[in-house]
């Protein structure tokens, strides 16, 4: 008997091997009749022999054959679809485990919490992280400090799209249709890994604002100066896109690029969004009053 999910199969061009349970695709490259099976010893085996241009050809065969964005998210309407954050963590979940998209995001990831470890190393050392014995501090600067801890909140694109996904966004199944590699703890570990570099670059952020006491300038330099530090994942993708690095990694951009999500965009998901920020809000409110107005403050 044919199930549902043979059916499907057999619509879209490919075919289950019952004995190695992968997913097969026929496809004549180059004149050749090669069996192409991707992530198979048999795709090795019948890449040898070959030219890098037929490999190459068979590749691009087998990206183009494979189901439409549209088709993976069929049962989704087109309003209720949302574009991917066009950064490494989205790389990180489309890609293949094992492959140079994975490593690379991870890499990436590697990179900017070594340079968050490194400030706060500094700040330790130093002994420069606010405490609630700081003094001496100017109440032009607590002001503009109290007025730009939410301006912080908002320019911290990694904490703020996480919110945007964990209320908005849900996983779907059938993005694996496209995107065999997209599983479901890849994308809760992705987005996981952005939320992590979202509260550490805040409390960076925080920190070295409440250490500026003398002037309001300095604070805004100082507040501009580690902004750079959020891009750097952005800016990973960039130059994946425009192909600096690998076709590997360019096609992986590109993919990121073109997936989409599917989108909940009820009130209560809305509401939900707004609380995480004002939670966050709220706790630095509060060290912010307990570094000024404790017993020990100024």
């Amino acid at each position: 008997t044919t199930t549902a999910t043979e059916t499907e199969t057999e619509e879209q061009g490919l075919e289950i091997d019952p004995e190695k349970g992968s997913w097969y695709q026929e496809s004549h490259v180059a004149g050749s009749g090669l069996a192409v099976a991707s992530g198979s010893d048999d795709a090795h085996d019948a890449e040898e022999g070959t030219s890098p241009q037929q490999r190459y050809s068979t590749s691009s065969f087998l990206r183009a054959s494979r189901p439409t964005v549209g088709e993976c998210l069929d049962h989704v309407p087109e309003e209720e679809q949302a574009d991917l954050c066009l950064d490494v963590y989205n790389m990180f979940f489309l890609s293949d485990v094992g492959s140079q998209g994975f490593f690379y995001s991870i890499f990436i990831f590697v990179i900017k919490i070594v340079l968050y470890t490194l400030l706060l190393l500094d700040l330790v050392h130093n002994k420069r992280i606010p405490s609630v014995e700081v003094v001496e501090v100017s109440p032009i600067v607590q002001i503009a400090q109290a007025f730009l801890m939410p301006v912080a909140i908002l320019m911290q694109e990694e904490l703020i799209t996480s919110f945007f996904i964990f209320s908005h966004l849900k996983y779907s199944p059938s993005v694996r249709k496209r995107h065999p590699g997209a599983y479901k703890w890849k994308y809760y570990a992705a987005h996981s890994a952005r939320f992590v570099d979202g509260m550490i670059f805040l409390f960076i952020n925080i920190c070295v604002m409440l250490l500026q006491v003398s002037d309001v300038l300095g604070l805004f330099l100082n507040f501009a100066a580690l902004m750079f530090l959020q891009t750097v994942d952005n800016i990973a993708l960039q130059v994946c896109l425009d192909g600096y690095w690998t076709r590997s990694l360019q096609k992986t951009a590109k993919d990121v690029v073109d997936m989409k999500m599917a989108y909940r965009h009820h009130y209560v998901h809305r509401c939900l969004q707004t609380s995480f920020v004002v939670i966050v809000w709220i706790a630095l409110f509060g060290f912010w009053l307990a570094v000024h107005f404790s017993a020990g403050g100024s």
